[in-house]
């Protein structure tokens, strides 16, 4: 079962075991690099904020659980509980990470967990690389001592 960092009112449990009953809470989390914030139209929600952080509840959660009216929010979970990607990854140990960590002040830009995550991510970052290289005299040629104008790279055609 994924885990899921809850804020608002999804941090009152008894609320939260009537919603999801096969869920489990884990413990207090701290969401970095985070801030809590209520859109105009009255939804609650966490932004990217470098300087702040957002304290919740974490919860080990039973993807039954999930009402598919949520599946936009909650990502794409109606695709997860048909699919065979549910890991082999320990709740309980990607939980007391969360925990060690947030007792740290060197914290990393980005921490995925899991073998699938970090495999994920490393391709992801492989592919954003050689994208940069690609790029990069297009990119250099916005500042004054740069050349300009640069050739662009070959636009890919189908």
């Amino acid at each position: 079962m994924p885990l899921y960092f809850a804020y608002g009112s999804n941090m009152d449990q008894a609320a939260m075991l009537q919603r999801c009953p096969a869920s489990k809470p884990v413990g207090i989390g701290r969401l970095m690099r985070h801030r809590f914030i209520i859109f105009e139209e009255g939804y609650a929600s966490v932004v990217r904020d470098p300087q702040r952080a957002v304290w919740g509840m974490v919860w080990d959660l039973a993807l039954a659980d999930v009402p598919d009216t949520y599946a936009g929010t909650v990502g794409a979970m109606q695709s997860v509980r048909n699919s065979d990607a549910i890991t082999a990854g320990d709740p309980a140990r990607a939980a007391e990470i969360l925990v060690r960590m947030s007792r740290r002040t060197d914290l990393p830009y980005h921490l995925p967990l899991g073998v699938n995550a970090i495999e994920g991510t490393l391709r992801h970052d492989e592919q954003l690389l050689v994208e940069d290289r690609k790029w990069a005299a297009v990119g250099r040629s916005a500042d004054f001592a740069e050349p300009f104008p640069v050739e662009f790279p070959p636009d890919v055609t189908e």
